[in-house]
């Protein structure tokens, strides 16, 4: 790890899931800086091990392991955690192991085998309904095309950013043992009975691979907020951008 954070100011973190790296949250962690610029806020999006610019190196078969690579890379004690899916488990267990550095969690359309069932965690039958009804074209990969399909209701079928994704796995993409150890990580993955951060719980309603009651578990388990975004799927920050990034600016700047 060659990335260390060390300013005073605060820091809102973003991690993204399975498979995914910090090319795919698009234009929205510029929109989210923009937004609290003025703020001194620093928004910093980061890799996992095995994806990204870590893509060389073998991802850990826990979220414990995921979760501590990233700490590593942070300093001060005002880190806002905001995690996509597997991010959402990764941000859960960093604020976990090291309450000293992380102030806030956000998880968004994550899910917890202690919380909910497999079927519910991951649909298959939406991953095979995703590959046959992608956007076709030769300048699109297939796997890049069902991803989008999978993971935006409003975008699924947009050409350009398949074409955007397609372009980022000839730069970079995950191996194919990765992402089986990322499903394994995954699929392990327990919440702890509580946390002492403010959580904030995002759900697509739209989300066609993990079921929105996967983020109504983990809500009611923490009793904490959840906020529902009815016009989007998986992805909120590509298919309700501006929508996410105010609320996430309301929520962590007036929540103590």
């Amino acid at each position: 790890m060659d990335i260390v954070l060390n300013n005073d100011n605060p820091k809102w973190i973003l991690v993204r899931g399975l498979m995914r790296d910090k090319r795919h949250w698009q234009d929205f962690s510029e929109s989210l800086f923009a937004a609290v610029i003025a703020l001194n806020i620093d928004v910093i999006a980061l890799d996992c091990l095995g994806n990204g610019e870590f893509s060389h190196e073998n991802s850990p078969l826990t979220i414990t392991a995921y979760a501590r690579a990233l700490l590593e890379q942070l300093e001060g004690n005002d880190n806002n955690i905001i995690g996509l899916s597997m991010g959402g488990m990764i941000a859960l267990e960093m604020a976990r192991l090291a309450p000293e550095k992380v102030s806030k969690i956000v998880v968004i359309n994550a899910s917890a085998a202690n919380l909910s069932p497999w079927h519910a965690r991951f649909s298959i039958a939406a991953v095979l309904r995703a590959y046959r009804t992608r956007v076709k074209c030769d300048q699109v990969h297939w796997l890049e095309a069902t991803a989008l399909k999978l993971s935006s209701d409003c975008n699924g079928e947009n050409l350009s950013i398949a074409k955007q994704w397609s372009a980022l796995r000839l730069e970079s993409r995950v191996r194919l043992l990765n992402v089986f150890r990322q499903l394994w990580a995954c699929a392990r993955f327990k919440c702890c009975d509580s946390l002492q951060q403010p959580i904030f719980v995002f759900s697509g309603n739209k989300d066609k691979l993990v079921s929105p009651s996967c983020s109504m578990a983990i809500a009611k388990h923490y009793r904490c907020q959840l906020i529902e975004f009815d016009e989007a799927g998986h992805d909120i920050s590509l298919d309700a951008s501006t929508t996410l990034a105010r609320q996430l600016k309301h929520l962590l700047l007036s929540t103590n």
